[in-house]
């Protein structure tokens, strides 16, 4: 499994540590995105841990991150600021797109999980200054980065995205990728100190049970998903739900459906698409092409 998954799901399971790491496969390799491998994949997992759940339902996540104040978007208001000053002065001025000033100040996380493949894609858009630009220039450009991480069992990599591929990542598919088993989870009241439970939603869709509490900049309310216990997913409120405070892996473990700050500052989580059940896109969780901006 990649490493950063890996390490923070074995911090949730620590007692598998060892059996984890005793584990291994000298089964066929299977390419990444190529579901015809699926029984290599099977085999090279190895026999199933006791009490784990074998057989569980394939989940897709894609969602929308973002820090607002006063209930819009930070980025997006300081830019418009900036623009404003900037058409005052008279200077010359690079605006950006409508396109881009959407994506502006987001950090967009998607997900697709099964019992044999594991995909996490993070991407970011901050604002920054065309190449060559003065720090005190209106030449504004939208700066895009992120990770993309898979695993399927019998192989795994990492790759940059966006404007960090530029330095050169071009990670190929190496042998590894385990898939840690999951576990049904016994009944609990209790959550992150100081979050008391306030009933349970929908969103996307999907039943979640919802929070409020403190967090970094304040009282926020969250609502997780509580569909999935059966199979290891948790619906305890976690703290702070955002990237980069939270792991974006850490929804392996729990998957945070909606986040609002009570008071209109801090970070929040809008879900665009959430499924379970449905068969997984290939093409849509394939690796991105190496050093591409995807």
């Amino acid at each position: 499994m990649l490493a950063r998954a890996t390490m923070a799901r074995l911090l949730l399971v620590p007692a598998l540590t060892a059996a984890l790491l005793a584990a291994c496969s000298d089964g066929p390799a299977a390419q990444p995105g190529d579901v015809a491998n699926e029984a290599a994949q099977t085999a090279a997992a190895g026999p199933t841990d006791e009490g784990a759940v074998a057989d569980w339902p394939a989940i897709h996540l894609d969602q929308v991150h973002e820090l607002v104040v006063e209930g819009a978007n930070a980025a997006q208001r300081d830019y418009r600021f900036a623009l404003a000053r900037c058409r005052e002065t008279g200077w010359p001025v690079r605006e950006l797109t409508a396109a881009e000033l959407e994506r502006l100040g987001t950090t967009r996380v998607r997900i697709w999980a099964s019992p044999t493949l594991e995909v996490v894609r993070d991407e970011q858009w901050t604002l920054g200054l065309e190449d060559g630009a003065p720090v005190d220039s209106c030449l504004f450009r939208l700066e895009h980065g992120g990770r993309y991480s898979y695993a399927d069992g019998s192989v795994e990599m990492s790759r940059a995205l966006g404007d960090d591929a530029a330095a050169g990542d071009s990670a190929e598919p190496v042998a590894g990728g385990e898939i840690l088993p999951r576990f049904p989870l016994d009944p609990s009241a209790g959550g992150a100190d100081g979050f008391e439970a306030i009933g349970e939603r929908q969103v996307a869709g999907q039943a979640c049970r919802a929070w409020r509490g403190r967090s970094v900049d304040g009282e926020i309310e969250q609502c997780l998903w509580s569909g999935g216990r059966s199979f290891g997913f948790n619906d305890q409120a976690v703290g702070e739900g955002c990237s980069p405070a939270r792991p974006v892996e850490a929804s392996l473990e729990s998957i945070v459906l909606a986040q609002e700050p009570v008071d209109g500052k801090g970070c929040r989580i809008r879900t665009r698409t959430f499924t379970v059940g449905d068969a997984l896109d290939r093409d849509a969780y394939a690796p991105p092409p190496a050093g591409a901006g995807a």
